[in-house]
């Protein structure tokens, strides 16, 4: 997911956050809170925008039962489709780069989604993965899903042409939490929470590479900047960013301090700036990409921010709180 834009102060960016089923809209500007909240599903726990950055598809966990999508007409902020049913507790959403399909990993059901974004129908079928998926990285091309399966350990790899299993799953860290692709499509770059490591999977032959690159403690979320050269993986018990080369697979700084319990991370198109929400103090923390140092101030956001996801033209930043 990516952040904000290259004039940023010809622009004004906005924080859109999760507040008991509803969006809410901050200007990043005046780091303030603007417009009404925009009401969702329950227990929201990512996001994802059309390519043209007219819907933003808001994945809602619900309870014992089935959970769905939102979504919101960014223009108009306000509620478009209010329940597109899908699988048990989804966990995360991509969405195709021609915008015509989402792609929604259900965790309880081992298995994902596929949303008719025409339509706004889902699929009659699911398509099965490993045990409980969490996360999903779409390719450039579109040709190919990778959902990380933090309950077996793997990735699964998916033909979108057929929706279904390219091949068998590929075996990573432990308890793969996030992933994220190159804009190459050249590699997949996998956060493996319980050993503290990033695996790298070649895509040419679906292969990872032989050694794991060390992280933080617990790594929990993953983005790629833009140009391809930078890996910034956000460590939830350590409370930091570590930053990898991808020339090279190696940490490129020291870590970076952030917020408590960083959750989710977004890198601006202009690689100026990373986003990191902060779970307990309920803020976004901005990383200076050029200084890998921490701006003193985080934007306040409120309780729980979970995912960001950001529009296309870099002028908003999209927050789910719970």
């Amino acid at each position: 997911m990516v952040v904000i834009a290259g004039e940023a102060s010809a622009q004004r960016d906005a924080v859109v956050s999760q507040i008991r089923g509803g969006v809410s809209v901050i200007d990043t500007a005046t780091d303030r809170l603007t417009g009404r909240t925009i009401k969702t599903g329950s227990f929201p726990s990512a996001i994802a925008l059309s390519p043209n950055g007219d819907r933003a598809y808001v994945v809602n966990a619900g309870g014992l039962r089935r959970g769905s999508v939102s979504v919101i007409d960014t223009e108009t902020k306000s509620l478009a489709v209010k329940a597109i049913m899908v699988g048990r507790f989804p966990e995360q959403i991509a969405i195709t780069p021609d915008g015509q399909r989402a792609y929604v990993v259900d965790s309880g059901s081992d298995a994902v989604s596929v949303i008719d974004t025409m339509s706004n129908e889902p699929a009659a079928k699911s398509i099965s993965v490993g045990h409980r998926p969490i996360s999903i990285g779409i390719t450039p091309d579109g040709s190919r899903a990778y959902v990380s399966n933090a309950g077996s350990d793997t990735v699964s790899v998916i033909d979108t042409a057929t929706n279904e299993p390219a091949l068998k799953p590929i075996k990573v860290g432990g308890h793969p939490l996030a992933l994220a692709i190159t804009p190459d499509g050249s590699r997949v770059y996998v956060a493996n929470e319980r050993d503290n490591s990033v695996s790298v999977i070649y895509t040419a032959t679906n292969r990872p590479a032989a050694k794991r690159i060390k992280t933080g403690d617990s790594p929990s979320a993953i983005a790629i900047s833009p140009d391809g050269r930078r890996v910034y993986v956000a460590n939830a018990r350590d409370d930091t960013v570590s930053v990898i080369s991808t020339a090279t697979n190696k940490p490129v700084a020291k870590p970076i301090k952030v917020a408590n319990r960083p959750t989710a991370i977004a890198i601006s198109p202009d690689n100026s700036r990373a986003y990191v929400s902060g779970l307990e103090p309920g803020t976004v923390s901005v990383i200076n990409t050029a200084t890998s140092k921490s701006a003193d101030k985080p934007i306040k956001v409120g309780r729980f921010p979970l995912a960001l996801a950001v529009s296309p033209d870099g002028s908003r930043v999209y927050v789910v709180r719970n």
